[in-house]
């Protein structure tokens, strides 16, 4: 733009329309890449603005290696990827503030109820200042019909005394909260509930103290802003949610296997790694991004983690809001990946933090979880089990529990090699039922269980033997015996 050579079309100079083609190409990839689309100009934040940034950064920096592996930026001043850096970041942004400034004028004004008739809002006064507290402050300004006014702030730091925070004025320090109280009144500005910031590093104990009895005299409530926002954790489970996992006495062997399974899911993580590349790339075309899928599991002793797969099923909604059929959810190549249990390799990096082992009872959702899940949960989840190479999704949740279980009595290093031997063979042959494993494993679990008095563990199975045995019937095409040991209860 600033050189009028460009123009010239006698003398035609390449170099700047392969920086301006190369540059484009690369600021469109950058966009999806950083999926500016999906964000929404009217709720434009700073974050926003970053992530513009970055992205520009990016499309400059991809742009300028590739002409410079080419063509050296021949013919290209050196001050064009700065400003052409500048202008995509000042243009994208501006578009957003254009856009957030149009829908603004266009919310609703009044604090008037779904009536129309004048809103009668709860007024607060906000104690301590912090990054929360403005975000509080917002939340309140945005609610239609406003439910919640604002009307001060008050911070200890004699600083911050006179200035505001997301348009609120900070009017004095926590001590003076009852005149500011009672000033507010006179004005027929009544107080009904004091917020106290989520930072209590400024409030020393008597000055909480302080602040309280000025607000029990007046009738005042004081509550923090995550609990008048209702921001509250869940407390933690129970330890009878989570069954009588310290009960259940495990071999020793599981003591030493959470180092034999760190170390080898280090080494399988560096050997499959341009496989999981190949499959991440191949999961990219086929459903789109994100490639990675998670599920919140229960694993070892009831504690809750992210369990990631790849993704093998496309989104249940298409680009325009319709309801995808179910049946084309899952592709050719998805069945592909899950047939051969490629879509598990993102479970090494869970075997490497802690959260699984690479071979133990396969984790559960909450609502999948046995009646007693006290055995299961007593050892960490594995990547593969006993209970998926004797029969995997062919069993019954009864069956599938009564293996697991019994792979946690007998665990052992030799056992755990003749799974990953099952593991390989399923991964080609597919799944197939081993119905003396898993009549081994029924009659032991009865076995061992039938002294304990918890009805839940004197339950009936959920099929009959006769339903058993003609369910097997129909699996005779898909019947394979795995060799197992078949050690007797102790």
């Amino acid at each position: 733009m600033r050189d009028p050579v460009l123009l010239d079309l006698g003398d035609f100079p390449a170099a700047p329309y392969q920086y301006a083609f190369i540059s484009t190409g690369c600021a469109i990839l950058m966009i999806l890449g950083f999926r500016l689309s999906d964000r929404m100009g009217q709720f434009f934040s700073v974050r926003d603005a970053f992530a513009v940034c970055g992205a520009s950064a990016c499309a400059v920096a991809s742009s300028c290696a590739i002409l410079f592996a080419f063509t050296r930026l021949e013919g290209v001043p050196r001050s064009t990827p700065l400003i052409y850096g500048l202008v995509l970041s000042a243009c994208m942004i501006a578009i957003r503030m254009a856009a957030r400034a149009h829908h603004k004028d266009l919310w609703p004004k009044g604090g008037l109820d779904s009536g129309g008739r004048e809103a009668d809002p709860r007024r607060v006064i906000v104690v301590g200042v912090d990054r929360f507290a403005s975000a509080a402050i917002k939340l309140t300004d945005f609610l239609r019909p406003r439910k919640t006014q604002i009307v001060a702030a008050l911070d200890g730091r004699s600083s911050l005394v006179g200035r505001k925070i997301a348009g609120v004025s900070i009017v004095g320090g926590p001590r003076d909260i009852g005149p500011i109280i009672d000033e507010y009144a006179v004005h027929g500005v009544y107080v009904d509930q004091i917020w106290l910031a989520e930072d209590r590093t400024f409030l020393p104990a008597e000055i909480l103290e302080e602040i309280e009895a000025q607000c029990e005299a007046r009738g005042v409530a004081i509550v923090g802003i995550s609990d008048a926002l209702n921001f509250i954790a869940s407390p933690p489970a129970a330890p009878a949610e989570t069954g009588a996992a310290g009960k259940f006495e495990t071999p020793d062997y599981f003591k030493p296997k959470r180092l034999i399974d760190a170390c080898a899911a280090s080494l399988l993580l560096v050997v499959t790694l341009p496989l999981a590349i190949c499959v991440a790339y191949v999961v990219f075309l086929d459903v789109g991004a994100p490639i990675l899928f998670w599920q919140q599991r229960i694993g070892k002793n009831g504690q809750k983690f992210l369990l990631y797969k790849f993704r093998t099923y496309r989104a249940p909604f298409d680009a325009h809001g319709r309801p995808a059929p179910e049946d084309q959810r899952l592709s050719r190549v998805g069945r592909i990946i899950r047939a051969t249990r490629l879509d598990e390799l993102p479970q090494l990096y869970n075997v490497i933090v802690g959260h699984m082992s690479l071979i133990g009872p396969r984790p559960l959702l909450p609502q999948d979880q046995p009646d007693d899940p006290g055995p299961r949960l007593s050892v960490r989840p594995g990547v593969t089990g006993w209970a998926q190479i004797n029969g995997g999704t062919t069993v019954s949740p009864e069956e599938k529990n009564a293996l697991d279980v019994w792979y946690i009595k007998h665990a052992s290093l030799r056992l755990d090699l003749e799974i990953v031997i099952g593991t390989l063979m399923v991964a080609l042959a597919g799944e197939r039922l081993n119905e003396r494993a898993v009549d081994h494993a029924i009659a032991w679990y009865r076995q061992e269980f039938a002294s304990v008095d918890a009805p839940s563990r004197n339950r009936p199975w959920r099929e009959s033997a006769g339903d058993n045995v003609n369910r097997r019937r129909k699996l005779d095409a898909v019947r394979i015996d795995y060799p197992y040991r078949a050690v007797e209860p102790s």
